[in-house]
Parts: C-alpha cells; structure tokens; sequence
C-alpha cells in the first residue's frame, strides 16, 4: 500500500454513529463531486448508451417496416397474424449484439461511481485530518480533482466489475439450470404443477425454494465483494488483491456488510421503479413523436414505447447509486480502520 496514512479523530466512530449517518453526513458534505460525478456518469450513460441503442433500431429499421407490410396484408386478407413472427430471429440476433455493449457500459458506469465516491470519502478523511483551520485544510473537492484523482484507478475498478459480474454468474445461472431441469422433469418425485394438478411440496422446495436460497447465497457472494472498489482506491491493489481484501474485510462482519448491501440495493431498486414509473411520462410523448415521423408505425412504436421507461430510469439511477458508493467506502473504513485511521490513497494534489 503506498501512501501516508494519518491519523484521524472522527467524531462519527467516537460517537458509535451508524455508518449509514454518516455516509449521509458525507453526502450532503460533498453534495458537487458525489452528484456530479453521478451526473456525468448519466451524461455518458445517455450518449453511449443512446447511441448503441439508436443503432439498434436503425439496423432492425427494414424488420419493423416487414412487420408492418405483413400485418397490413393480414388484415386486407382477413387473415390472422402474429407481430414479428417472419422478423422474431433476425430481432433477437441484434439485441444480443447490444445487450452486452450496453452491459459493458453500465459496468464503466459503476466502476466510475465507486471509485469517485471512494476518493471522495478518502478526501473528506483528508480535510478532518488536516483540521479546520484555513492555512492548513484542503478546499472543496472540484470535479476536476476528483477525475484526476479517479482515474489511475478507473482500469482496476474495471476488472473489479467484470469479476464480480463472473463470481455473480455462477449462482444466478445455477438457480436457472434448477428451474430448467424441473420443467424438463429430469427430478425425479417433482413435476412441475398444471393446471388440474397444483405444486407439491416436492415441486415447492426444489423448484421454489431451492434456486431462491441459491440467489440469496449469490447476493451474499456479491456483498462480500462489494467493497473491493473502495480497498482498491485505499491500498492501490491490483483489482484480484482487492477483491480478496474485500472478502476478509467482511469476513467477520458478514451479517452487518449483507445487511448494508440489502439496504443500499432496495434503495437503489426503489429509486429505480419510481424513475421508471416517471419514464412512462417521456415514453408517452416518445411514442407521439415517432408515429408522427413514421406514419404511424406502431411496430416500432411499441418498441419504443416499451424500452424507453427503463433508460430514463437508468440514464438516472446513478444519482441513486452515488449514496451507495460513499456508503460502500465508509463500510470499508469502518472495517479496515477501527482503530480510528483512515487510508488515503496517493494522488495528485488536491486543485
């Protein structure tokens, strides 16, 4: 680990304050580097991620103009039709060349938020150390500072996110195979309930129960490696050492860091129905645009329609998750410092 290592009084610890007041207090404290580092994650969530989107639709443009032909043929004929049942395969191939670029960008996304809101409690240990006095304590943190001081770490956080997103794979796929060898009827004693016959308790305990408690040991698994990002700004480990660090960081405090975990990722998921539900106002007027500019072409109205809720929701959510990482880094500094000291990590000088 390179860097000094002051020594700080904090109030919070002395005062046994939760972590999450305080994370608070951090929040309102450094109000511009923490929103405004979630406003330009926002901004570059919108263009890339419009962009990759707006390609998207400009590659299925011939599909969705072939469902339309179609449907109108049906309809003169009198004939039953099913949308996109000719265009189906060719529209699944191009969502599944976007949905990774689109998960890659939100990883970028995330990588960026918790690496600035680690700094940015890292700076904030720095003017408590420094004390108050105007000859000695730093100033705000500008936004340019905090990109100066982000960035050496932006590459690790990167592959901080990426396997995290591995190690989450394996139980989230391994709760799927559960629910498909059941449909599949490959247990024996469990056959998945119709109509005339209801669940048994078999069917409840392995195709219910079972891949839930699998989920629930994933998003523990995710928990314990939630603080690598922040141990990475701290110690300037490569991202396997923090990732590792992470893990026994929370090793003896593995109810406490799931429960913060659970509690920032409700708050998340709750800002993300409202903002979604906010988005259904946008995709209204969305939807009156592109039938005025396409005659009334509801095949890729609809579309449209249907997706535009969820990336108002996501071109905003990170003004949600930006608490989440000032709440990550005061977790990791309540574990990793309980003797009152806090890491700052090396860097630029603060501008």
């Amino acid at each position: 680990m390179t860097g000094s290592r002051p020594v700080i009084s904090s109030d919070d610890r002395r005062a046994g304050t939760p972590v999450v007041a305080e994370a608070l207090r951090i929040t309102g404290r450094n109000r511009r580097p923490v929103f405004g580092s979630a406003v330009l994650a926002g901004a570059a969530a919108l263009l890339v991620g419009g962009g990759i989107v707006a390609g998207a639709f400009a590659a299925s443009w011939g599909l969705f103009l072939e469902a339309r032909r179609a449907a109108e043929l049906a309809i003169e004929y009198e004939d039953s039709y099913v949308a996109y049942a000719d265009q189906w395969d060719s529209l699944v191939k191009v969502a599944f060349c976007v949905y990774p670029l689109l998960l890659l960008v939100a990883m970028v996304s995330i990588a960026w938020l918790l690496t600035a809101q680690a700094v940015t409690v890292a700076y904030e240990r720095e003017r408590a150390a420094a004390g108050t006095g105007a000859a000695t304590a730093p100033g705000a943190l500008s936004l340019r500072a905090l990109w100066r001081r982000s960035r050496p770490h932006l590459g690790a956080a990167l592959r901080v996110q990426l396997l995290t997103l591995v190690c989450a794979l394996v139980p989230g796929l391994a709760g799927l195979l559960v629910l498909v060898v059941v449909e599949l009827e490959m247990v024996p004693g469990v056959v998945w309930p119709t109509y005339h016959d209801p669940a048994t308790v078999q069917f409840i305990l392995v195709g219910r129960i079972l891949p839930v408690v699998i989920w629930a040991l994933g998003f523990v698994l995710l928990a314990r490696f939630s603080l690598a990002t922040t141990v990475r700004v701290a110690d300037n480990s490569s991202a396997t050492a923090a990732m590792r660090r992470s893990w026994t960081l929370t090793r003896t405090a593995r109810l406490r860091t799931t429960g913060i975990f659970l509690l920032s990722t409700v708050a998340v998921a709750v800002a993300f129905m409202v903002l979604k539900w906010l988005g259904t106002y946008v995709a209204h007027w969305a939807g009156l645009l592109m039938l005025a500019t396409t005659g009334d072409n509801v095949w890729v109205t609809g579309v449209l329609v249907i997706i535009t809720p969820v990336a108002v929701a996501l071109v905003l959510l990170p003004l949600a998750l930006a608490p989440m990482g000032v709440l990550l880094a005061c977790q990791r500094e309540r574990l990793d410092g309980g003797t009152g000291e806090a890491r700052v990590p090396s860097g630029a000088p603060i501008g």
